[in-house]
């Protein structure tokens, strides 16, 4: 298989939560663990933490991993692509930093399906929990014959079969990348505040079937039942 890479973007400047990637989860930070469970899946060459913060590079350092400095980028992918031209990098995983608790074996599944297919970009994909249909923080995507065909934020009840819910992981190969970072970004995207808006429809997306439920934070509630079932785990040890 070709060698493929995991660049994790972070920046503090969360408008949802400012200051995340530093914010401790049962005593480290969401980034280093981020970072941890990259290592865990061990398929990656190279294992890097791409920020615009030297105060996130500094713990990503005394943490043992790889950074690089980027500048401002509207995007994890655009800051990802800024990253991988630095470090002249080819097949990436985008493992976006507030994903700690991702599943080391969906990331080695995305690796895989990235070095089959390196003309598409990839992401993943795991069953959608009607409840969480109006909740605009969990991101939908509607799959047809294993590609992305939509991405949305907030669904009808009734139409909750219909979706699944996304994960945030994407891989591209450095073609795509630069194809991603040259386009503007459209109204689609701003409005929806979804990245992969600039792209759809431009590259095919493939989805990568993940039975595990995304667990990412996106606002402070989350870091909370994220710390909760971190502490269940390691007492469960």
């Amino acid at each position: 298989m070709a060698a493929v890479h995991c660049i994790v973007p972070a920046r503090m400047g969360s408008s949802r939560f400012p200051g995340k990637p530093l914010f401790k989860l049962a005593g480290k930070e969401m980034i280093v663990r981020t970072l941890e469970r990259a290592q865990l899946a061990e398929c990656f060459g190279r294992i890097v933490c791409a920020t615009d913060s030297e105060e996130i590079a500094e713990v990503v350092s005394r943490a043992g991993f790889e950074f690089i400095l980027t500048g401002p980028a509207a995007t994890g992918s655009d800051r990802v692509a800024e990253a991988a031209r630095a470090l002249d990098l080819d097949l990436v995983v985008n493992l976006q930093g507030d994903e700690p608790l991702v599943e080391p074996s969906v990331l080695s599944d995305v690796a895989e399906d990235l070095a089959a297919h390196p003309d598409c970009w990839v992401t993943v994909a795991c069953p959608l929990d009607p409840a969480e249909c109006a909740l605009k923080t969990v991101v939908k995507v509607r799959v047809q014959s294993g590609l992305a065909v939509d991405f949305t934020r907030e669904v009808a009840l009734e139409e909750a079969p219909r979706w699944f819910q996304h994960q945030g992981i994407y891989a591209y190969s450095r073609r795509s990348r630069d194809e991603f970072s040259s386009l503007p970004q459209n109204a689609v995207e701003l409005e929806r505040s979804l990245e992969q808006m600039r792209i759809l429809g431009r590259c095919p997306i493939r989805i990568v079937q993940s039975r595990f439920p995304s667990i990412s934070v996106d606002v402070p509630s989350d870091a909370q039942a994220v710390e909760a079932l971190i502490t269940e785990r390691k007492s469960r040890r």
